[in-house]
């Protein structure tokens, strides 16, 4: 969980017009397997809504999962909400 923020941000397009963004939490978390040391992991990010708060400001939600090379099941699977506020 602690390399989503900095897988998001490599694969993740930027948004037009964004001033900052801010990690507002996580639902339905599920750790379904260990990462072994040394394991090659890959971020698969899904959009899956967007709500608008306010005006300058959207809510982001994002289905995610961490895969684990050569293993059947992810380590993980999450939905990623974060806020990002428009300038």
């Amino acid at each position: 969980m602690s390399l989503l923020s900095a897988v998001g941000q490599e694969i993740l397009p930027p948004i037009e017009g964004r001033r900052m963004g801010i990690n507002y939490g996580f639902d339905r978390v599920r750790f379904l397997s260990p990462v072994p040391s040394g394991a090659r992991v890959r971020g698969r990010f899904t959009l899956s809504g967007i709500e608008m708060r306010s005006a300058s400001e959207a809510i982001l939600r994002y289905q995610v999962s961490i895969e684990i090379e050569g293993a059947e099941k992810p380590a993980l699977f999450a939905d990623w909400i974060t806020l990002a506020v428009l300038g």
